[in-house]
C-alpha cells in the first residue's frame, strides 16, 4: 500500500512539472550597424550580425530536439532610408553573401538551427550569424546638412519566429506555425568625402612677354552628393598666393603669374587672404571638372630657360 502511494505521489509531481513550464523558443537579434560608409568609394561594404536562439524544455520530455526557423519576408532590393534617399543592401545566410535570406511564405528559405536539450538544466541556447552587404556602385548616395547622415531600415512583422520539437525527425519549417517576431534594426552613417586631382598648366613657349598669355588647366574633383566643397590654392614657391612667381630651372630669373577662378581672370584664386578668393560647389558624387585659369602678364622678358613652379590645391568639406 505504502510503495502504491509513492509511485502515485511521483506520477503527480511529474504531471505538474509538465503542466507548468511549456516549451517554447525564442530568438533575440542583434541590429546590423555597417558603421561608416564612403559612397564615393563606390565599394560593397559588408557586416555580421548575430541571433541568439533560446529553446526551453521540461523537466521530463520525449522531444528532445528542437527545429527553430528565422522567417524573414524578401525583397528584391533592400533599402536604408534617410527621408527619400535610400541605399540599397542585402541580407544573407553565408558569409559569401549567396543563399539570401528569405522566408517559407514567400517561397523562399529561413535561417534555421537545430538545438538539442542538454544533459543538464532545462535550456539549450545556439548563435546563428546573418550576413549584410551594401550594394557596389552606389556612389550618388547623398549627406543631409553637410554633416554624416544616418540611413536605416527596422524590421518587425517582415519578421516570422516558428519552431518544432521532435524526437528523431525533425518538421520542415514549412510545416510550423508562426510563434511571434524578432525585430531589429539595419543601419549605415553616409560620410561626407572628396577627392581631388589635377593636370598641369602650361604657358607654352614665348621669346618676349609683351603681352598677357592665358593658358588654363583643370582639377577633377569627386565629393559625396549634397556635399558643399571648396578649394584653396597656396601660393607656391612665393608663398604668397596674391603675387605668385615661376622661378628659372638652374637660377637667374622669375616670371610673375597668377591663376583665377573665372574665365574673365578678375578673381585670383588663392586662400582668401590677400584679396583672394576660393573656388566652390556641391558634391554630385561623381567626378566634376573644374577649370583653372592662368595668366602671365606683361612685363620684362627675363632671360631664356624654362620656368616653373608648383601649387597645391587644398579642398574643405
Amino acid at each position: 500500500m505504502m510503495r502504491w502511494l509513492a509511485l502515485l505521489l511521483f506520477g503527480c509531481a511529474l504531471a505538474w512539472c509538465g503542466a507548468s513550464r511549456a516549451q517554447t523558443c525564442t530568438a533575440t537579434p542583434s541590429n546590423l550597424d555597417f558603421g561608416n560608409v564612403n559612397p564615393i568609394a563606390g565599394a560593397a561594404v559588408a557586416r555580421t550580425g548575430t541571433i541568439n536562439v533560446t529553446c526551453n524544455w521540461t523537466l521530463i520530455s520525449l522531444q528532445p530536439n528542437a527545429l527553430v526557423c528565422l522567417n524573414l519576408s524578401t525583397a528584391t532590393t533592400r533599402a536604408m532610408a534617410n527621408g527619400a534617399s535610400t541605399m540599397q543592401y542585402g541580407l544573407f545566410q553565408d558569409a559569401g553573401n549567396t543563399q539570401t535570406w528569405g522566408s517559407t511564405v514567400s517561397g523562399n528559405t529561413p535561417i534555421s538551427v537545430s538545438i538539442a536539450k542538454p544533459l543538464i538544466g532545462t535550456a539549450g541556447n545556439a548563435t546563428v550569424n546573418y550576413y549584410g552587404q551594401i550594394t557596389a556602385g552606389q556612389t550618388t548616395v547623398p549627406t543631409t546638412g553637410n554633416a554624416s547622415t544616418v540611413y536605416s531600415q527596422s524590421f518587425n512583422a517582415e519578421t516570422v519566429l516558428s519552431y518544432g520539437y521532435y524526437l528523431l525527425t525533425a518538421p520542415s519549417c514549412a510545416s510550423l506555425s508562426s510563434a511571434g517576431s524578432f525585430p531589429f534594426t539595419v543601419s549605415a552613417t553616409v560620410t561626407n568625402n572628396c577627392n581631388i586631382s589635377a593636370t598641369n598648366l602650361s604657358f607654352g613657349t614665348a621669346g618676349l612677354i609683351g603681352a598677357g598669355i592665358n593658358a588654363t588647366s583643370s582639377l577633377s574633383v569627386t565629393c559625396t552628393n549634397n556635399d558643399a566643397w571648396r578649394i584653396s590654392i597656396n601660393g607656391g614657391g612665393s608663398g604668397n598666393v596674391a603675387a605668385r612667381v615661376m622661378q628659372r630651372t638652374g637660377g637667374g630669373g622669375s616670371v610673375n603669374y597668377q591663376l583665377y577662378t573665372d574665365s574673365a581672370r578678375t578673381l585670383a584664386w588663392g586662400d582668401g587672404t590677400g584679396g583672394t578668393t576660393r573656388a566652390t560647389g556641391t558634391g554630385t558624387g561623381l567626378a566634376q571638372s573644374v577649370t583653372v585659369y592662368g595668366r602671365v602678364p606683361s612685363q620684362a622678358t627675363p632671360r631664356p630657360g624654362s620656368y616653373g613652379d608648383t601649387v597645391t590645391a587644398t579642398i574643405e568639406f
